[in-house]
């Protein structure tokens, strides 16, 4: 049943494609037929054409359509159609400029349509203060249609611009959970092991959930040795000669030993960002 199920949806697709073709195909016979001076219908042709390819863009592949787009559609064209979003206008943009078209001319004029579409998206995202997705979306696009438009070029400098700040403010975060954490590692888990191993902070939490833990077996461990087993504990070492035996201790090493694994990638992220080359693009 699943065979016949899919078989189902990929002939109802396939006769959703023939019937596009069919109305774009219908579209460019009339376009051609129509008078040069009826200019209103020209333009509801041009704009139907669009309307109809918005959805289905990878029929420009049909030599027919790109020609057509390349030859009859104007940018202000679409200016006037309608879109939901900017993430539509991008994925139709993506689709012109990774359309294998031979014809030079054909495939430069996709180009400048492509240009148009993603400066287009490019500008609502700036509008709405979507300096995120304006990033992703210039990483998308192809380098030489960034290179060959000024306007594209001073966005993406903006994005570039955006980008540094984020990583600037990432790193402001970082520097300071690596300080917190060296205070927490130094002295605050430290002091909580001792409590917990000494028995003390056990029976604090006994009386205050009114449960019985249960006595495992409390040790003396001294501050210096508290701080030996912190570092090691959220290096992620782990020697095993200084271990927990109650309950509590050893809920404060799993937290501590989590927290160090977090630690240790940060620092690996650093120390990898701090001695990799720097490349102006």
């Amino acid at each position: 049943m699943i065979h016949l199920h899919k078989r189902s949806d990929a002939a109802n697709g396939s006769g959703d494609s023939a019937k596009t073709k069919e109305q774009l195909t219908e579209i460019v016979q009339q376009y051609e037929e129509v008078n040069e001076t009826d200019t209103d219908k020209a333009g509801d042709l041009r704009l139907a054409f669009l309307q109809t390819l918005r959805d289905e863009s990878e029929l420009l592949r049909q030599p027919e359509y790109s020609h057509f787009l390349a030859h009859a559609i104007e940018p202000e064209d679409f200016a006037a159609l309608e879109w939901e979003s900017p993430h539509q206008m991008m994925l139709f943009s993506e689709s012109l400029y990774q359309s294998h078209i031979d014809d030079r001319e054909v495939a430069a004029q996709i180009d400048r349509h492509a240009t148009l579409l993603l400066r287009r998206a490019l500008y609502q995202y700036e509008k709405e203060g979507e300096l995120e997705k304006m990033f992703k979306l210039l990483r998308l696009a192809p380098s030489y249609l960034l290179r060959q438009d000024r306007e594209l070029s001073r966005l993406q400098s903006r994005a570039n611009a955006y980008e540094i700040r984020r990583v600037r403010h990432n790193r402001r975060f970082l520097y300071g959970y690596l300080v917190v954490q060296v205070v927490l590692v130094l002295f605050v888990f430290p002091y909580l092991f001792i409590n917990a191993e000494n028995g003390r902070l056990q029976r604090q939490v006994e009386e205050l959930a009114d449960v019985e833990l249960g006595d495992e077996g409390y040790q003396l461990i001294t501050f210096s040795e508290g701080v030996y087993w912190s570092v090691i504990t959220a290096g992620s070492i782990g020697y095993g000669d200084v271990t927990p035996t109650t309950t509590t201790g050893r809920v404060i090493a799993g937290t501590l030993g989590t927290m160090g694994v977090i630690t240790v990638g940060i620092l690996a992220g650093l120390v990898l960002d701090w001695i990799t080359p720097r490349r102006i693009s």
